[in-house]
């Protein structure tokens, strides 16, 4: 008879309140070039947190991701507050942008590449690498999906708006990327994925 195998960890306030704070922060967000809510982005990110190991700190911080960059919540210490400070500091590490208005965008993507690869060359594993990564890869693998199954290609599919930068700046980018994840030890597996998703982008 198999043993029946119990949860890693068990949701409690803290994954709860940030699925609250997410909801009611994002609640009027959808995701780029459709009226798909947003909250299913960070959904799907918190959920690969999960299926990776992630911590309930992680799966909530997962859910946060976006709030700083995107929604009117821009206070570090109000996050912090509402939050818990263990979350806020995984959603700081995985936003690239503070400025209103914001940095140029190839200039916040090289800052972010910057940043990740400190982050990766830590010597304790950062908790925020799994977050990002997974984020990473909903992205990709969203966009991935887009050319398998609806026969475009990424030329057809960068294109302003809804996207900020071209063709030629996003194939950067991801390959940036998967270069910089691929030096980390945090789930290879799903590194795998990213990398896979991105050949398929820009094959």
């Amino acid at each position: 008879m198999t043993e029946k195998l119990m949860p890693n960890w068990q949701p409690t306030a803290i994954y709860l309140d940030a699925f609250g704070i997410a909801a009611e922060q994002h609640k009027d967000g959808v995701r780029k070039g459709s009226s798909i809510p947003y909250i299913s982005h960070l959904l799907a990110v918190s959920a690969l947190v999960i299926e990776y190991g992630g911590t309930e700190v992680q799966a909530g911080a997962a859910l946060l991701h976006d709030v700083i960059e995107d929604t009117d919540l821009k206070d570090k210490f109000y996050l912090g507050a509402l939050a818990g400070p263990e979350i806020a500091k995984i959603v700081i590490a995985c936003t690239d942008s503070f400025e209103e208005p914001k940095l140029p965008w190839r200039e916040r993507k090289e800052k972010y590449i910057a940043h990740l690869r400190e982050m990766i060359a830590e010597p304790v594993t950062n908790a925020a690498i799994l977050v990002a990564l997974a984020d990473k890869v909903h992205n990709a693998e969203t966009t991935a999906n887009l050319v398998l199954l609806e026969g475009l290609t990424a030329k057809q599919i960068f294109v302003s708006p809804p996207f900020n930068a071209g063709v030629d700046e996003q194939k950067w980018w991801y390959t940036s990327l998967v270069t910089e994840f691929s030096k980390s030890i945090v789930a290879p597996k799903l590194v795998e994925r990213l990398d896979r998703a991105v050949k398929v982008i820009f094959k």
